[in-house]
């Protein structure tokens, strides 16, 4: 027998653009349509996806849905994970990159996929991610692309999406001086110039950073890279879309359930694309799990993104 269609509570950032609230609007509605209960609740401002979510208790709700990007997705989960046995985490991905939907195969625009995985899909038990005292599900990392996400521009990235991240890049890789950053994994000494411990296997969007990553396995896979320089960033910058960057002979990647980054005291951390901790940062396998909604193609103990995604 089918399972009952869930009741569900979305949070909404309304900022997001009038384009993203329509394709919003259009899962919503066939969300109505499969028999789900909806209610939608939109932030007002930082901090208040997490509140609502913890609020949020399996008497009311059967699932709590991140309608937005990773952010989103991260303030989310921080609030699921205050209570033990709350409800499923569920994703519409209507943000820059959606780096969660890539992983789970949930395509951003199409809406009656999105909403059968909502309604009917599969709640996989995963193990979350800490930095320090924050979060995360998909990766946190130090370097070069915390300090891009620290100063990327928020009006640019809501009109030119990607690209925003792309020029923050570029500006930052010039004046940049690349200190030596410390990794302690599971107790044995690294070094780097960026590093970034991997819950999945993409990063940035489509692109496979850590092959071996699984958002359900109680690990981090950790990708250190050791260059310097404009040159050494262009070279991984090329490498990660080809999805050849673990394959480059300085790249190290490995396994661990507890990491220690070290480098310029102060210098931030990036957790699911948002600035969630600064150096030092110790990165481990949080106490909590949640159970995250997938689509109903997904199968297998590992989380698989779809073909099409693969060779996006």
């Amino acid at each position: 027998m089918s399972p009952p269609p869930r009741r569900v509570l979305i949070v909404h950032n309304p900022t997001a653009g009038r384009h993203k609230r329509r394709r919003l609007l259009r899962v919503v509605e066939r969300l109505e349509r499969l028999g789900c209960a909806v209610t939608v609740a939109e932030t007002t401002c930082r901090g208040d996806a997490e509140m609502i979510a913890a609020r949020a208790t399996r008497a009311d709700y059967d699932a709590v849905v991140a309608a937005g990007g990773d952010g989103t997705v991260n303030e989310v989960l921080n609030g699921l994970a205050l209570v033990e046995g709350g409800p499923a985490l569920g994703v519409i991905p209507l943000g820059t990159a959606n780096v969660l939907a890539c992983e789970i195969g949930l395509a951003p625009r199409d809406a009656d996929q999105i909403a059968r995985a909502i309604a009917f899909g599969p709640a996989r038990r995963v193990h979350l991610g800490l930095a320090n005292r924050r979060r995360f599900l998909l990766m946190a990392g130090a370097g070069l692309d915390a300090h891009v996400v620290a100063g990327v521009n928020i009006a640019l990235k809501r009109h030119a999406g990607k690209l925003a991240y792309v020029v923050e890049g570029l500006k930052q890789a010039v004046g940049y001086d690349f200190p030596v950053l410390t990794i302690r994994a599971d107790g044995v000494a690294y070094e780097g110039r960026m590093a970034v411990a991997c819950k999945g296997r993409f990063y940035g969007g489509p692109f496979v950073a850590a092959p071996d990553a699984d958002l359900e396995a109680p690990r981090l896979e950790v990708c250190i890279l050791p260059a310097a320089g404009v040159t050494g960033m262009l070279r991984y910058g090329l490498a990660l879309p080809l999805g050849k960057l673990p394959e480059l002979p300085e790249v190290q990647v490995v396994s661990a359930r507890s990491i220690v980054i070290t480098g310029p005291r102060g210098a931030p951390v990036q957790g699911d694309g948002d600035i969630v901790a600064r150096l030092p940062v110790e990165i481990t396998i949080a106490d909590e799990t949640v159970d995250l909604i997938c689509p109903l193609a997904v199968r297998g103990p590992a989380l698989r993104a779809s073909a099409a995604l693969e060779r996006a």
